[in-house]
């Protein structure tokens, strides 16, 4: 049975290195990144889009198809993109008091 080379999870204390440049990055280009494809989720690893999809099973499947056959393992992390809305100000009518 083919396993994934995809790892999503990792012990508590074994962080792998490319999950806070990763984050980072996402956060950086959010705005591109939602351009080009839209409200979904993606796969990132090493500030690189490996997979897409609308769930995250999806995207995960999508990442693991398109991986090149000699990459082992990845260690990716996993971004739900949409778009975020301003919040309204809202201004409460002044209390008076019916003295």
């Amino acid at each position: 049975m083919k396993t994934s080379r995809i790892r999503m999870t990792h012990k508590y204390d074994e962080t792998p290195k490319n999950i806070f440049s990763d984050f980072d990055w996402i956060r950086r280009h959010e705005k591109e990144l939602l351009e080009k494809y839209g409200e979904c989720s993606i796969i990132v690893f090493k500030q690189e889009v490996i997979g897409v999809g609308k769930t995250y099973k999806d995207a995960v499947a999508n990442a693991e198809r398109d991986l090149p056959e000699n990459v082992e393992e990845v260690t990716p992390v996993h971004q739900w993109l949409f778009q975020r809305h301003p919040l309204q100000r809202i201004y409460p009518e002044p209390i008076t008091s019916d003295e």
